[in-house]
This record gives C-alpha cells, structure tokens and sequence, in this order.
C-alpha cells in the first residue's frame, strides 16, 4: 500500500526544485530568491548590478529606473525605488547618481537628478530629493542628515 501511495502522492527535490506529486502530475515550485529577483523587483539592469557586487539583502518590490548609475558594492533593501523627476527621452538629468559602498533601507525613495555620495546611508523610509554628501546617513522625509559616517579607506 505505500509504495502505491508513493507513485500516487508524494512531496520530493528533483534537481534542487520541490515538486509534488499528486496521481501521477508533477507539480513544481519556485523559491523566490536572487536568483529570480527581476520576478518580484523592476530592475532591468541588474546583471550589470550583480556584476558591480550591489547585494539585496530582502529581494521584493525593488523598482530601479533603467538609466541610474549605481556604483560598486551598495546594498538594497525591500520596497525601495530609485527613479526619476521630471524624466523625457530628450531630458535625462532627472535620474539619481549613486555612489560606491552605499545602503539603502528599506521603502526609502531617491529621486531627480541628484547625487548619493560614496559610502553614504540611506535610511528606511527616507525620501531623498537632495543631494548627499560622502560619508553622511540621511533620514526623514525629505530626507536631511543625521550623522558623518566614519568611513576607513
């Protein structure tokens, strides 16, 4: 009788992938990690992000306008968006610029033309409408500096 149930029914990794089994139909499932974020997040150049080491730490509902310059090694968090103000095919100053080893916390919003400075901390729910210098942790709404980062070169 189990081995029968076993053929009928049965829950099982197939090639790292869980599949179910119901009467003889596979169902597949998929886990969303960094390996299908363009699922659940708007980034359509995020093999070049990848390749720049961006890292996202809680890859949901992440919205990147396709012309931001992001520099190296900058971390994500869920719910942000980088986009434009203002943005025409014939104007694009709007898009933010942001710089190397930057983290941005979760639902924060850069937006316009402006610029994040190199090792510079977004913080969650901040609306970025200014631009930041190096070293500073913006928060708020508009966002404005709270503290001067300690930053080892």
């Amino acid at each position: 009788m189990h081995k029968i149930l076993d053929k009928l029914f049965g829950l099982y990794k197939e090639n790292g992938q869980l599949i179910l089994k119901i009467f003889g139909i596979k169902i597949k499932f998929r886990w969303a990690n960094i390996n299908q974020l363009e699922d659940v997040c708007c980034i359509q150049n995020l093999n070049k992000l990848r390749q720049q080491n961006t890292y996202f730490p809680h890859p949901i509902g992440i919205v990147i306008h396709p012309d931001v310059k992001i520099g190296s090694n900058c971390t994500i968090f869920q719910n942000v968006t980088i986009g434009s103000g203002n943005y025409s095919e014939k104007n694009k100053t709007n898009i933010p610029t942001i710089g190397n080893n930057v983290v941005i916390y979760a639902n924060a919003s850069v937006i316009g033309g402006i610029k994040i400075g190199n090792n510079s901390i977004i913080g969650a729910g901040a609306i970025v409408i200014n631009d930041v210098e190096d070293n500073v942790t913006v928060v708020g709404n508009p966002a404005r500096p709270v503290y001067k980062n300690k930053h080892k070169n």
